[in-house]
């Protein structure tokens, strides 16, 4: 495929969970997707490193999910730890850690498995 990479994006993906196939989640640019309806509300994965929060260069993964009233709610920022090969550990504060493998990632699609 042309463009495809497995390195970390950056900027905000919603979960196209319509597009789910054999444990991989299908996430979409949420600025310029054209999402269907949807009553069950959409997870929005931010990646970057928001100034302040980590030391410069860290990459972080904030998790935004619907909330009691539908609006989305953000979860604590996560540093992002490469393990090579597309792969992300995602460290929190007491040590617990889940891992993320990019397993593709252009413009139009972001697609990941966790383990």
């Amino acid at each position: 495929m042309h463009g495809m990479t497995t390195a970390l994006p950056s900027g905000s993906w919603t979960h196209s969970f319509e597009e789910d196939a054999d444990g991989i989640e299908v996430y979409r640019p949420t600025a310029t997707f054209a999402f269907p309806p949807s009553r069950k509300g959409r997870k929005v994965l931010e990646f970057g490193a928001p100034a302040g929060v980590m030391a410069q260069g860290a990459a972080t993964l904030t998790s935004m999910a619907p909330g009691p009233d539908d609006r989305p709610r953000a979860g604590p920022v996560t540093r992002l730890v490469p393990l090579g090969m597309g792969r992300y550990a995602l460290g929190d504060g007491a040590g617990a850690q889940d891992v993320i493998d990019i397993v593709e990632a252009t413009p139009d699609v972001l697609r990941l498995a966790r383990r």
